[in-house]
């Protein structure tokens, strides 16, 4: 059975609209994030440096970064951009579909 241009671009919608409707729902039900001891913090990436070296420093950063990306209020954030990133990819392919039914 041939997919409809209209069908993958409704499947976009919908995608985008759940994302966007569980984002919210997580980012206000969930609580503000933890606020971690800066001195702790300073302290740690000093012996990490002393350990790694700057480029370990950095690596550990993007690491701490990327996990807070999926607790509290940024899971919420994450969500709703991964939600209008994968729709409006849906959107396009369903737009890209519907040019090869157009006549020459």
């Amino acid at each position: 059975m041939p997919t409809n241009h209209r069908t993958v671009q409704r499947a976009g919608l919908a995608v985008i609209a759940i994302g966007l409707v569980a984002g919210a729902a997580i980012y206000f039900t969930a609580g503000a994030d933890d606020p971690t001891d800066d001195l702790a913090r300073q302290r740690e990436m000093r012996q990490v440096e002393r350990l790694g070296g700057t480029a370990t420093v950095q690596t550990v950063r993007f690491d701490l970064w990327l996990g807070s990306l999926w607790h509290g209020q940024r899971l919420g954030a994450t969500l709703a951009v991964l939600g209008l990133l994968v729709g409006g990819a849906c959107w396009k392919v369903g737009e890209l579909m519907g040019e090869e039914d157009l006549p020459d």
